[in-house]
């Protein structure tokens, strides 16, 4: 009875220890950063095609603190190549160009800060991009600078996802007539999803999945469609909630 009566005590002890715990968590436990808190918003708007949403996300990292340093510059940057992608989608070319205008500024301004950095050389190849969307005529001029820095970056970092991706979609947009390539593009975006698929916090940014889907919507171009329907139907698993893999890209993977 000694031994049971004593088990009994020890049993209560632990569990008021374990519920103390809980009710006062350890110092050394981390706690959701403002930039975390941002950045987990810019992926749960995605998913779910809130894009409404993004501005004032974008404003709220324009005014933090610590703008200076890197993780915020580059949330700031990746996010509004992300918006920025998303009205050029939706026709709105005017908003799009100022966006453009004032996030190569920033650009700028980060490579004279860090200019070993390939990811904002690859955002830089995507918003000269951008600009050849809103003026095509220019092709033949801004098309040789987003290659430059799309291939500064890889050289900067071979293992950048976000190299990789813009490598893919400069040939994805690009016209037959001047090398475009939807196959190439496939391959590229194929190395940087295994890339990101490597980065192990990848999932909980909006990227990871902008990624697969763009691959996805690549592979049914070329009707490769068991690839795409392997690849949605997982997109699915790790984020049910995908709009754009759900209503629009999985119906045209049967």
């Amino acid at each position: 009875m000694e031994r049971s009566g004593n088990t009994f005590w020890l049993t209560v002890c632990f569990l008021l220890a374990a519920g103390l715990s809980n009710a006062f968590p350890q110092e050394n436990q981390l706690e959701e950063t403002p930039l975390d808190s941002i950045r987990h918003q810019l992926k749960t708007s995605y998913l779910q095609s809130k894009m409404n949403r993004w501005p004032s996300l974008i404003s709220q990292l324009e005014r933090q603190p610590k703008s200076d340093d890197f993780n915020f510059i580059f949330t700031l940057c990746q996010a509004q190549y992300g918006y920025i992608g998303y009205l050029l989608s939706e026709k709105k070319k005017k908003e799009a160009k100022q966006r453009i205008e004032k996030t190569m500024i920033t650009l700028e301004k980060a490579i004279l800060q860090y200019p070993d950095s390939a990811k904002l050389y690859a955002i830089k190849a995507a918003l000269i991009g951008y600009q050849i969307g809103l003026k095509p005529w220019k092709a033949p001029w801004l098309g040789p600078q987003s290659q430059e820095n799309i291939e500064l970056a890889q050289k900067l970092a071979l293992n950048e996802p976000l190299a990789w991706f813009e490598e893919g979609n400069s040939y994805f947009f690009r016209p037959t007539i001047f090398g475009g390539s939807r196959e190439t593009a496939i391959q590229k975006y194929e190395k940087a999803w295994k890339l990101i698929n490597a980065e192990p916090d990848a999932k909980k940014g909006w990227f990871y999945y902008y990624v697969g889907a763009w691959l996805s919507n690549a592979y049914l171009e070329e009707n490769r469609k068991k690839e795409a329907n392997n690849l949605l139907k997982q997109l699915l698993m790790e984020a049910p909630n995908f709009q754009w893999v759900k209503e629009e890209l999985l119906p045209r993977s049967k």
